[in-house]
């Protein structure tokens, strides 16, 4: 039996978008002077894109649908694309009339290859498009359907809509169309400034030249036919749902150009129809939307935010153009209950293993499957807590499901799901990217030297496809609740001179991005880069945080010892240590060791001056437990996590000797106890 289907998480706002949108059904027609927009899913590779249109083909399996990938063949034309939607359209659903293409039929018959209508003697060719008619109507033969129902299939990815029957309901044709209709409906349609025959005669010749503006008038004319009968068979019966395509990957060779073609056609019409598109796409930078100023230069909606009233309300008045269609809605990251409930099965065995899968990743939702998965055979006695810190360092998985225990040298399970979430990137932009999730803010990066030795492509396209690829976020706010503490965002703006807003990479990308670099030669030649790019443009803090990134801890404790009394305040203070402190660590877990004892031969290997000094010891070893805590490894147990206990003795410490801000410091210290 086929696994039941399960709802992903995360996408309830979409789920009422689709349901809105696909309800506004009235007089046989799209409700709403605008019609329908075209919803395109957007996320980052491995946001669970497919899967969410998956749940929204089962979720709308009992009324016309059909599901395309452009990925899954090579690219094809729109009328392609159009009669391969209409096969899928066209199935035969319980209590409900099944919708008929009389219009696109006839002319995809008549630009079929095998088809020559005589343009010379109109008598001889309407005989021959008689003659098509009754061959296509009368042609049953076993083998050819069989081969003609497999492509299909294969094409629409029918067999991966849950809830759609059974494969003996699909391999049938859909229902056969009466020839009156097919003649008396499809022929009179093409009627035009000529005869309906002589604009078919026309329109089979185009289907033979090779010339692209001949191509594009066959490609419009029979996706307006698609159309035209999708109005037809909703002003004929009325129903209660509009029809709905759900298009995987449309920023794939061959996407564009169909859904190109639809929104032109709405606009050229004016009339809306009752055809609900919800696609997908990995690369933000090949939706048409609407402008909006960010990394990937589209106006994009959250699940939550995302509504019809909200898409509506965002059209111009009078629209510039047709970028007004298009309706971006981004996948969002799993929350930490969302990801404890995809690893409810290893709570009672290994109950860290959720939420720090949860702090790694961030919620993506592919990469916690993955983890999830590492953890699931991690045992959850003994050592089990130590390995499940070093999970990225277990290997990962073989193709065929197991671990590959015949490599000579497994592949790290952090290092394989980086190679696929960054599938599409040559071998020189990885590098470079490696080397820019160094900088707190991908910007820093482009700006400084470091492309420099890379190519003049890499060096122009790297910042385009990151940003496209949505892999750019808002920084994560720097305090108590980044360390494992209580507490976020209460030290906004809280420095004189605050950082700036720049988008940065997404943490879990970056932190798998910081371990590549960690193994390299190169990471203190990098953060020395940009530790100077910064001191030469007045930027202390980041010079600080890549100086601490290259271990000089003494450097680091001397400026926030001044800093701590020459600040207006406690909180620009503390806004300058938590800023510091989310340097990254080369070796930020270190097994074996407990989390006092592990402070203590760091703090003493990188600053045996600060360290021994009875006035700075406190702060220096404040500054090394926040810098490990920056890590999510070193925050294990999620309940209270093991260096809060050395986090807030050190700021009780502190504030012993620290008059001016002796508060201050107390009230920090009891948000990790």
């Amino acid at each position: 039996m086929p696994e039941p289907v399960r709802r992903p998480l995360g996408t309830e706002g979409i789920e009422a978008l689709f349901q809105e949108c696909r309800t506004r059904v009235q007089d046989g027609r799209a409700a709403g002077g605008h019609g329908l927009p075209v919803i395109v899913l957007v996320g980052t590779r491995g946001s669970g894109r497919t899967t969410a249109l998956e749940w929204l083909g089962f979720l709308g399996s009992h009324r016309p649908h059909a599901l395309y990938d452009f990925a899954s063949s090579g690219p094809r034309r729109p009328h392609e694309v159009a009669g391969r939607l209409a096969y899928g359209l066209s199935h035969r659903f319980a209590r409900q009339p099944a919708l008929l293409f009389p219009r696109l039929t006839l002319g995809l018959l008549v630009v079929d290859p095998g088809l020559s209508l005589d343009a010379h003697d109109s008598r001889r060719a309407g005989r021959q498009l008689r003659h098509a008619l009754y061959d296509a109507h009368e042609h049953t033969v076993a083998a050819e359907r069989a081969a003609d129902v497999a492509g299909l299939l294969q094409d629409l990815n029918l067999l991966q809509i849950p809830g759609i029957g059974l494969l003996a309901g699909l391999i049938r044709r859909p229902p056969r169309m009466p020839l009156g209709i097919a003649r008396r409906t499809g022929f009179s349609w093409y009627a035009g400034p000529h005869t309906p025959l002589h604009e078919l005669v026309v329109l089979n010749q185009l289907s033979k030249s090779t010339t692209e503006a001949d191509r594009a008038a066959v490609d419009r004319r029979l996706c307006e036919a698609f159309l035209a009968d999708l109005r037809g068979e909703f002003a004929r019966r009325r129903r209660d749902r509009n029809c709905v395509v759900l298009l995987d990957n449309i920023d794939t060779p061959g996407g564009r150009s169909f859904l190109d073609l639809l929104v032109q056609l709405r606009e050229a019409s004016g009339d809306p129809d009752p055809l609900l598109v919800v696609a997908t796409a990995s690369d933000a930078g090949k939706v048409p939307g609407p402008f909006a100023p960010g990394p990937a230069g589209v106006r994009i909606r959250t699940p939550e935010q995302a509504s019809y009233a909200d898409w509506e309300g965002s059209v111009p008045d009078p629209p510039p153009d047709s970028s007004w269609r298009w309706y971006c809605v981004q996948l969002r990251d799993l929350t930490a209950g969302e990801v404890a409930q995809l690893g409810a099965g290893l709570a009672d065995r290994l109950p860290e293993a959720p939420p720090l899968v949860h702090r790694l990743t961030h919620g993506h939702a592919w990469s916690a499957h993955r983890l999830l998965e590492a953890a699931a055979h991690i045992p959850g006695r003994g050592d089990g807590e130590e390995l499940l810190r070093g999970i990225l360092s277990l290997p990962a998985p073989a193709a065929g499901g197991g671990e590959d225990d015949t490599a000579a040298d497994p592949v790290p399970l952090g290092r394989a799901i980086l190679h696929d979430l960054l599938e599409g990137l040559t071998g020189e932009q990885r590098t470079a990217l490696v080397e820019c999730s160094a900088a707190r803010e991908f910007d820093a990066a482009c700006d400084t030297d470091l492309l420099e030795r890379f190519s003049l492509r890499t060096r122009n396209s790297l910042a385009r496809e990151i940003g496209n690829r949505l892999w750019l976020t808002p920084a994560v706010p720097q305090d108590a609740g980044a360390r494992g503490g209580r507490g976020s965002g209460y030290l906004h703006n809280a420095h004189p001179r605050p950082q700036s807003a720049h988008p940065v990479l997404h943490p879990w990308l970056r932190l798998l991005l910081l371990t590549e670099l960690a193994g390299s030669s190169r990471w203190d030649e990098v953060h020395e880069v940009l530790q100077e790019w910064h001191a030469r443009n007045g930027h202390p803090l980041d010079a600080l945080y890549h100086a601490l990134a290259r271990g000089r801890l003494g450097e680091v404790v001397g400026h926030l010892a001044r800093s701590l009394t020459d600040l207006p305040g406690t909180d620009a203070w503390l806004y300058e240590l938590y800023a510091v402190t989310a340097a990254p660590l080369r070796t930020p877990v270190l097994p074996g060791q407990t989390a006092t004892l592990r402070v203590d031969r760091l703090a003493e290997e990188l600053a045996p001056e600060s360290f021994a000094a009875p006035d700075r010891r406190a702060l220096t070893m404040l500054v090394t437990a926040l810098w490990l805590a920056g890590d999510p490894r070193n925050r294990v147990p999620a309940a209270r996590p093991e260096l809060n206990d050395t986090i807030g003795s050190m700021f009780q410490s502190l504030a012993m000797h620290s008059d001016p801000r002796r508060v201050g410091l107390r009230h920090e210290a009891a948000k990790y106890l």
